[in-house]
């Protein structure tokens, strides 16, 4: 490829929907017009990361997955990595009936990037570190161990 026939993908924005699980992520990449990938990789940011990266240089991306065992981690290692990053309540995503009907990982992950991009869902309070042991030391107070 010719050096000045970079890609640059300044001023576009690329959508993420995720459906996280402890041994791999569903992941679906749309653009502003269009799905553009689906596919599973390992649990891991900095693969995502460097995926998004080499494939959209420049662009802004933004990440959304379900609330659910992962807790905060994965968002947080998102935003360090600059990308845009919402928690959803799985409760709250919009489903068509035919999503419902065949519920799988890959139909999740494309559901979720299709309502990140389109704006049609909004992300759970999240707790910042200075808050997030707080909570933890005032609800071991309240329920202590046996």
């Amino acid at each position: 490829m010719d050096k000045g026939n970079k890609l640059d993908f300044t001023g576009q924005h690329i959508y993420v929907g995720m459906d996280v699980h402890k041994k791999s992520w569903s992941v679906s990449i749309h653009t502003e017009h269009f799905e553009y990938k689906t596919f599973t990789q390992p649990p891991e940011v900095e693969k995502l990361v460097n995926y998004l990266q080499r494939t959209f240089p420049g662009a802004t991306y933004h990440s959304v997955y379900e609330a659910g065992f992962s807790g905060f981690w994965i968002h947080d290692r998102l935003k360090e990595e600059g990308i845009h990053s919402m928690i959803v309540n799985p409760a709250d995503v919009p489903t068509k009936h035919k999503e419902k009907a065949g519920k799988a990982d890959k139909v999740d992950c494309r559901k979720l990037a299709r309502n990140l991009r389109n704006g049609d869902i909004k992300g759970i309070y999240i707790p910042s570190r200075v808050q997030e042991p707080d909570q933890r030391s005032s609800f071991l107070l309240r329920h202590p161990a046996p």
